[in-house]
């Protein structure tokens, strides 16, 4: 199926959902702004990459600044676009044209952009507050409301999300077979998986997470370094592509070498692999995510007393707060225009489960990832070897595991009436 085809249904949904909430919100039209170019700092004439609103990028994938998207009422959507002559830069091109035919395009030049917006009561939508179009900026209750239709996907969408978990596993396959070949560095492995995926640094959906051995504890490590690691080690990646605005996120962990220890953490290894994939199958609308993060909880506990790093009971291990300490982020977010989509966290998570992203009740059309790790970061696990506590962990596992850092396997889960489409595990069986 191709773009062409599922984005007028698209356009279509989107029309119909926006009527809606400007009437709903009192609003005559709403202005969807691009954003202007963002400078690195007031010293150069040097801008960052354009991040474009979200808003925006939920209809058009023109990542192109001061740009717009105009919506009314029983009128066909506007594309007003600002066209400078200018020799040092140009944005790039879209992936595709197949969106230009749902909007009428108007072209103008710098500072015009204010002739072509419409009358009435205007909202603006925009992530550059300070440069936007006349109007109520980043009106709240309407911003609710729009970002609702995010949470369920279109046809579209699930296309665009389902190509760019292809294009992110040409780029994590390439990479574990160069990690188990050779002893590159954390800045290699992460220059080929750019490669590989074929796209720049600043075009990926988020900053690539690249670790060697203990930096794999590090939740968010990005510092790749250029020391190559040889012998026995763990390799965690983190990354994901983007196709035409909607990015995928795709984690997983890897493990080299035959000693004890690498031995025990490749066990490891395979138990929360299993376990991730027990949690996608148990996936089904009418749940609660967060009761899903739970249940992560105590299917992480039963492999920890399994594999011996656990002596308690799972039920133990999960209310003294073990599996927390192993274990203390959500079990995944919302994926889309955004990788940490809107709309799917309409209450606050449970004290407990602070860092929870998800709390909305599952349907069909949603897609998010899911996530469970177990890593060993000393700052969370000595309060446990302080306290009374202390004995319902083998330290000695802890120890042998410590060198290796953490491990993370997720997926990207399309949620369907009767169970879910994961999108990462079709896209690695593809390529």
């Amino acid at each position: 199926m191709s773009y062409a085809q599922t984005y007028p249904d698209h356009i279509a949904y989107l029309q119909t959902g926006y009527e809606e909430a400007l009437a709903a919100h009192g609003f005559d039209a709403v202005v969807l702004c691009s954003g202007a170019a963002a400078m690195k700092n007031r010293f150069d004439d040097q801008a960052w990459p354009l991040s474009p609103t979200p808003a925006y990028a939920h209809w058009c994938p023109l990542p192109e600044p001061d740009t717009y998207v105009i919506v009314r009422p029983g009128k066909k959507p506007q594309l007003v676009r600002t066209v400078v002559d200018d020799y040092w830069e140009t944005p790039p091109p879209p992936e595709s044209d197949h969106f230009f035919s749902a909007f009428d395009v108007l072209e103008v030049k710098p500072g015009l952009a204010g002739d072509s917006l419409p009358g009435g009561k205007v909202a603006v939508i925009t992530r550059d507050a300070g440069t936007s179009p006349p109007g109520a900026v980043n009106p709240a209750g309407l911003i609710t409301a729009l970002d609702l239709l995010r949470t369920k996907k279109t046809a579209y969408e699930i296309e665009c999300l389902a190509e760019a978990s292809i294009r992110a596993a040409r780029g994590h396959q390439h990479v574990a077979r160069a990690f188990q070949a050779g002893t590159p560095s954390e800045l290699e492995l992460h220059l080929a998986y750019l490669q590989a995926s074929e796209q720049d640094d600043a075009a990926a959906p988020y900053k690539n997470i690249v670790a060697l051995g203990p930096h794999t504890a590090i939740l968010h490590y990005v510092a790749y370094q250029r020391d190559k690691v040889s012998g026995d080690t763990s390799f965690l990646i983190d990354a994901g592509a983007k196709v035409l605005g909607y990015g995928s996120d795709i984690t997983r962990t890897h493990v080299r070498g035959n000693g004890p220890a690498a031995r025990r953490f490749a066990n490891l290894l395979a138990h929360v692999d299993a376990v991730q994939q027990d949690i996608c199958r148990r996936i089904r609308p009418g749940m609660s995510y967060e009761d899903l993060h739970d249940e992560s909880h105590r299917l992480l506990a039963v492999a920890l007393r399994e594999l011996g790093i656990g002596r308690a009971s799972p039920s133990e291990l999960v209310d003294r707060g073990i599996t927390r300490a192993l274990f203390p982020h959500g079990l995944g977010h919302s994926l889309g225009i955004c990788v940490h989509d809107a709309g799917m966290k309409p209450r606050p998570p449970r004290p407990d489960n602070k860092f929870l992203r998800n709390t909305s009740v599952i349907e069909a059309g949603q897609v998010f990832t899911i996530e469970p790790g177990i890593y060993v970061i000393d700052g969370l696990l000595g309060p446990l070897q302080a306290d009374d506590r202390r004995d319902l962990v083998d330290w000695s596992a802890i120890a042998d595991l410590r060198q290796f850092g953490g491990i993370r396997v997720e997926d990207n889960i399309l949620v369907e009436a009767n169970g879910v489409r994961n999108l990462t595990r079709e896209a690695f069986a593809a390529v």
